[in-house]
């Protein structure tokens, strides 16, 4: 892991609403981290490329993985699935690989998503139940995505090597319609709410 170059967030998702929810997040993250910190299969894997492969060297890599977790994520895993995961459940088997290699592994949900429990998840993926997570709310998404970002600089310093400040990034402007946030020049003072309020990311326990 030392030898890496670039430190990454891995964005670990299913189909579905969790999809549109990891495009977003990955686009906002990506202006501020810069786009090759960030991977997420369906914009990191190059035509043509092995999937298998590209994952798990990817997994390998990250020093965070973000699992997006939308209304009924714990039910897709049936009780067959509670044996040893099914190599063709991408989103169990990175789950699990970053688990194998103790990569820091934060469960993101969304709106509507309860918290996980150890009793809904198979036996490999029960850690998740345990862990801190962050909330990442179409009600609150400007105010979310600014704080997973900087818990992500919190657990891994290397990951925000060359993060551009929130209010030069125009992507924020365009996406999340941050007042001023495509202006760079002097004199530019607005900036999206921060902090968010106490009682959006209570914690995980």
């Amino acid at each position: 892991m030392e030898g890496c170059q670039v430190a990454r967030v891995f964005i670990n998702y299913r189909r579905g609403e969790g999809a549109y929810a990891a495009a977003l997040l990955d686009e906002l993250l990506s202006a501020h981290f810069g786009e090759e910190r960030v991977f997420r299969a369906a914009k990191s894997i190059k035509a043509g490329a092995d999937f298998a492969t590209s994952i798990l060297e990817a997994v390998g890599e990250c020093h965070v993985m973000l699992v997006i977790v939308d209304p009924g994520w714990s039910s897709r895993f049936t009780p067959s699935d509670r044996r040893p995961s099914p190599s063709q459940d991408w989103v169990r088997r990175e789950i699990e690989e970053a688990i194998r290699l103790d990569r820091t592994v934060v469960p993101v949900l969304l709106s509507g998503a309860e918290r996980l429990r150890q009793d809904d998840l198979p036996e490999e993926l029960t850690r998740l139940a345990c862990a801190q997570y962050l909330r990442f709310d179409y009600r609150r998404a400007r105010q979310d995505a600014m704080y997973i970002a900087e818990q992500l600089a919190r657990v891994s310093p290397r990951i925000a090597g060359r993060r551009v400040p929130w209010l030069r990034c125009p992507e924020w402007a365009r996406l999340l319609r941050v007042p001023g946030a495509d202006r760079s020049g002097p004199g530019t003072t607005a900036r999206p709410d921060w902090p968010p309020a106490a009682d959006a990311h209570e914690g995980g326990r």
